[in-house]
């Protein structure tokens, strides 16, 4: 049921079709194929700053939850996903942009530096007919995307959540054809702001704060942070150089002392709790950015608590219980 017409449903807004794909019993490689096309659809988005958080970073959160228990998918999760994105306008002009960079032709000149140039000099038309040019010139490959995620990250605390999840979205099927969406996708997202300089590396890393930033910390964004620290990637060194300036650069206020609570749920170690959490954040009388963002702090809770000794999963319990109340 979930065949090429999912994309085209969800592109389209035609509630009526996506209803029907989740109705059916989606498991499998259908089920995979639908949570991609909605993580495609989370990238096409217009780039909208007022929204709160990223759409990609919502449905990429939804799609772990939904992981949870691939044989049961959560339709309440699914149904929310698709509502939430029809609230979004979609970009319309990515593929018109490589077909005017063919039309012109790819030439010589079109090299990551000088991409890099135009982004830190924020020449942001120049940064996207060079962003076209180099991922063309090197056969549609996600080069062009992981440059980006690079230069993102010189600004953690805007770009960090964001880059995370495009990247763990982007990964979860990889598509060739797809590459250009996200390419695009993270060039609007730095777009239009001065760019920070590159960062020196420090000698610092994300587990030596681990245990105040569960405390006292941004969740979601040192969720992110550490993941990235730990992935498989190309530019790693990159990456790694620029969150390490973030952690030398962490300084905690200090606020009312966290209680650890032992009877919280997360110290069952059931992974399918969070599915109905997430279930019951999204049937809440809120608005859909409360709902959104309620969404990816939960799924960074879900990370953090795999790595959580039991005192640490009762203050995450804790915690929870704050940024969901």
């Amino acid at each position: 049921m979930a065949d090429l017409s999912s994309r085209s449903a969800l592109l389209q807004k035609d509630r009526h079709t996506c209803q029907n794909i989740i109705s059916y019993k989606l498991i499998g490689a259908q089920l995979i194929q639908f949570l991609n096309d909605l993580i495609f659809v989370s990238a096409s988005t217009v780039q909208n700053r007022d929204a709160g958080i990223h759409p990609v970073c919502v449905i990429n959160s939804i799609k772990n939850f939904i992981g949870d228990n691939r044989n049961h998918p959560s339709k309440v999760l699914l149904e929310f996903a698709v509502d939430y994105l029809f609230e979004c306008d979609f970009r319309e002009n990515d593929q018109s942009i490589l077909h005017e960079t063919v039309k012109d032709g790819i030439g010589q000149t079109a090299f990551l530096g000088d991409l890099e140039d135009a982004c830190q000099s924020g020449t942001w038309n120049e940064a996207e007919c060079l962003a076209a040019k180099t991922f063309m010139a090197s056969d549609q490959s996600r080069g062009t995307m992981d440059a980006l995620a690079e230069l993102a990250l010189q600004d953690v605390d805007r770009n960090g959540l964001f880059v995370f999840h495009i990247l763990r979205a982007y990964h979860f099927q990889e598509l060739k054809k797809d590459t250009w969406a996200f390419t695009k996708c993270l060039l609007d997202q730095i777009a239009g702001d001065d760019l920070q300089d590159a960062h020196d590396p420090e000698d610092q890393n994300p587990e030596k704060i681990w245990e105040v930033m569960i405390k006292r910390g941004d969740l979601p964004l040192f969720a992110a942070v550490e993941r990235l620290w730990k992935g498989d990637y190309v530019r790693i060194r990159g990456y790694q150089r620029e969150l390490s300036y973030w952690v030398s650069q962490v300084t905690m206020v200090e606020k009312e002392k966290i209680k650890p609570n032992p009877n919280h749920w997360l110290t069952d170690h059931d992974s399918k709790k969070f599915i109905s959490c997430a279930e019951r954040i999204v049937m809440n009388e809120k608005t859909q950015k409360e709902k959104a963002t309620e969404l990816v702090t939960l799924e960074a809770v879900r990370s953090l608590s795999k790595n959580a000794n039991e005192q640490q999963i009762e203050i995450l319990g804790s915690r929870l219980n704050q940024l969901l109340s």
